[in-house]
């Protein structure tokens, strides 16, 4: 699969847009958790046209979905948590890297992300991955994050965001690392 034509791997906020994919040139990826996103009860009713989109899209061989090897989805959670970004990353995000990084493995070319999720761009940027976000900014460096308590200060894993602190009992946060 080795194609000159762009290859897009889309996160839910992107289809969430209501983007017209008669407007994109190449092809779109996706993973099954990233429509079940999209799918979901709270959407589901003000994203009817956003769905059938996706559904035209799909039918139509425009919306390729695909799930990643587990190596790979193993490989985005060690990453994830060098870079702190672990818990702020939903299960659909760190497939969809993975999805990401396993096509590049395999030489597919002209790959880029699209998401509007910070932790999804700073984990593509450590990753080599292309990304770009959709209608705003994007991240400006890649971070490396750290987990702490905002009342004592004791720095904990990154598994441990949202959890709390075991000295104080305050809700841990995350932060730049060496801020």
């Amino acid at each position: 699969m080795k194609e000159k034509t762009p290859i897009h791997i889309f996160d839910a906020n992107i289809f969430l847009t209501g983007i017209d994919f008669n407007i994109i040139e190449g092809t779109v990826y996706t993973t099954p958790s990233i429509i079940e996103e999209v799918k979901a009860i709270r959407y589901e009713e003000k994203n009817r046209i956003i769905l059938d989109r996706i559904f035209v899209a799909i039918e139509g061989k425009k919306l390729l979905i695909k799930s990643p090897n587990e190596e790979y989805i193993e490989i985005v959670k060690k990453i994830s948590k060098k870079t702190g970004d672990f818990k702020a990353l939903s299960d659909a995000d760190k497939e969809l890297i993975a999805l990401s990084l396993e096509l590049i493995q395999n030489q597919v070319k002209n790959i880029i992300v699209y998401s509007n999720d910070y932790s999804v761009e700073n984990l593509c940027s450590e990753l080599n991955i292309p990304y770009s976000p959709l209608f705003k900014e994007g991240i400006e460096k890649k971070i490396i994050w750290e987990v702490y308590c905002p009342s004592c200060y004791n720095i904990q894993s990154p598994e441990d965001l949202y959890k709390m602190c075991e000295n104080c009992g305050s809700k841990l946060r995350r932060r730049p690392k060496n801020s």
